[in-house]
């Protein structure tokens, strides 16, 4: 015999506390945009609905993953539990996405902090004071045929 199955019955809903691993990035996006000192206060019109920080947080997580579109961002805020845990599953439209990345704000935001960021990668040990110039371009999201793309293109 089989069971009647209904996905409209109620249902009791269990919050279950989600913390991602240790050692995830979406850690050490959050200690970073922590250590960061924002300022949030605001000039004039409405209060933000979403915190300055949580929207860092979720932009910086979507980018580690190749991530770019505003869309995509909001569906990756919705459906990825490490994104939810970043902003406190408090999911923003692609609209208010938008809008905080071309946003003045952000801009200032990140000049405003290079320093601070350099500070605590050099801390965490993910950067050190040696860098290597011997005029190889690869790019962001290179794999083993990018740098002969380059040189097939000037020849």
């Amino acid at each position: 015999m089989q069971d009647y199955y209904n996905m409209n019955q109620t249902t009791l809903s269990i919050a279950l506390d989600y913390q991602p691993e240790d050692h995830h990035s979406a850690r050490y996006i959050n200690q970073l945009v922590e250590s960061l000192k924002l300022k949030y206060d605001y000039q004039f019109g409405r209060p933000r609905e979403y915190n300055l920080g949580a929207m860092l947080k979720l932009v910086l997580l979507a980018y580690s993953y190749g991530i770019f579109s505003s869309r995509k961002i909001e569906r990756f805020a919705r459906e990825n539990k490490p994104a939810g845990w970043l902003i406190a599953d408090q999911i923003p439209s692609y609209r208010t996405i938008c809008r905080f990345r071309i946003s003045d704000e952000l801009a200032t935001l990140t000049t405003d902090s290079l320093s601070q960021l350099t500070q605590y990668l050099r801390q965490n040990g993910m950067i050190d004071d040696v860098s290597f110039i011997d005029g190889t371009k690869i790019l962001a999201d290179a794999n083993k045929y990018s740098c002969l793309e380059k040189e097939y293109d000037t020849i």
